[in-house]
């Protein structure tokens, strides 16, 4: 039927053109709803490519800024790496030695410390070197108990070096220990306070604490404690330095914990090496 044909049996105007392409005839049997939706996922994905490659470009972009402006600024930001690698590697100095944190942190190495002494043949793993169980230490406090020493000379040594001085009161005291305890007594106090010259106070008062120590107690704001006499200052002290030598520390190099605590990273070396001939002048007087 022609198109005229059609108009007068239909009724209207027949279009010639009419578009004969519709769903109902597509060659390819896909919805028109999924072609829609299909180019709106390629549209999309065109979109999420596009926004990658300008993100990409501006990540190389930022990155060879940061890498450009490290490079010109190597000079501050060197110092602050090695900095922080310096004080990591003094944190786990600090740490690799001991079970639990030495509060006093200068006084000398103690049982939790499985380290080996310069110079001893006591073997930290295999026995307890400063304990109850210990047969060897109990058998030195038996021969060190307090009394006046055997060794005639030694008030006149100490009297002395610390003639003339804050320490002076407290040769009495000394002379009452053995040789080598009055010797680190005599030698650690030169070295820390100039035998009392330079010591801690507490309300204006003198503390009797020549050796830096710190160990409980009545305390000054800097943690050092602080004795009500020279005789309990002696004593204190020398019931540290004697348990010391219980272990067989024997020299000031050998002492050198108590300046560093458990460990003398971060101390450097020379000062270190100071502290030790400093402690000897007088150590090797007295106990030579």
């Amino acid at each position: 039927m022609s198109n005229f044909g059609r108009s007068a049996v239909y009724g209207g105007i027949y279009a010639k053109d009419q578009n004969e392409n519709t769903c109902e005839k597509c060659d390819i049997k896909i919805n028109c709803r999924f072609r829609k939706i299909s180019s709106l996922f390629e549209k999309s994905l065109e979109i999420a490519i596009n926004c990658w490659g300008k993100t990409k470009e501006l990540s190389n972009t930022s990155k060879n800024k940061l890498k450009g402006h490290i490079w010109e600024k190597q000079d501050l930001y060197l110092p602050v790496l090695i900095a922080a690698v310096m004080l990591a590697l003094v944190f786990l100095s600090k740490t690799a030695f001991s079970k639990t944190p030495d509060i006093t942190n200068n006084l000398p190495v103690e049982d939790n410390y499985r380290m080996k002494l310069i110079g001893t043949n006591i073997n930290p793993g295999k026995t307890k070197i400063c304990s109850a169980d210990n047969p060897e230490y109990q058998k030195y406090l038996e021969n060190n108990k307090g009394g006046e020493s055997d060794d005639n000379g030694l008030k006149e040594d100490v009297a002395a070096i610390v003639k003339n001085t804050p320490m002076a009161a407290m040769a009495e005291a000394i002379s009452q220990k053995s040789r080598p305890v009055a010797a680190f007594i005599v030698g650690i106090a030169m070295k820390e306070s100039k035998f009392g010259v330079y010591s801690p106070k507490l309300a204006g008062r003198d503390c009797f604490n020549y050796w830096g120590f710190k160990g409980g107690g009545k305390t000054t704001s800097g943690g050092y404690s602080c004795f009500s006499s020279p005789d309990e200052a002696v004593n204190a002290v020398g019931n540290k330095i004697e348990k010391m030598v219980a272990k067989g520390v024997r020299s000031p190099a050998q002492a050198i914990s108590w300046k560093c605590g458990s460990s003398c990273a971060g101390h450097g070396q020379a000062n270190v090496q100071k502290w030790i001939s400093d402690v000897g002048i007088n150590f090797y007087k007295i106990n030579s």
